[in-house]
């Protein structure tokens, strides 16, 4: 395999594209050009190789919206889309775990649970 090309401004955007180049090399890149350095590796890797063919500067993507959660979590509430979790999910948790004082007991919870479920 060829010796991997310095990557700048002159590099041919198929011989980039060819070759592996860590995240911070193409952050540095992006940086260095006036590009905007926000993303993950494949989008930076998207930016650069756009900025090669055209010269011109691809904007980032916007970042999703996050679906509003539930205003309120109970046992029977759906995981809504783009889900993180947030002080309201990690206030439910707690109240929604069961505790067991010994291993006979959680035994006793899983075979109860596995009659009534089938």
């Amino acid at each position: 395999m060829n010796e991997r090309p310095e990557l700048d401004r002159q590099l041919d955007s198929a011989v980039f594209r060819e070759y592996y180049y860590l995240k911070e090399e193409l952050v540095r890149f992006c940086h260095e050009n006036g590009l905007p350095t926000s993303g993950g590796k494949q989008e930076l890797t998207e930016r650069i190789a756009h900025y090669l063919e055209t010269g011109k500067v691809l904007p980032s993507a916007p970042k999703p919206k996050k679906s509003g959660a539930p205003a309120e979590i109970t046992g029977d509430s759906i995981i809504e889309e783009n889900f993180a979790c947030t002080e309201k999910h990690r206030a439910f948790a707690p109240k929604s775990t069961v505790r067991f004082s010994s291993r006979s007991s959680a035994r006793a919870f899983r075979s109860m649970f596995r009659s009534r479920n089938g």
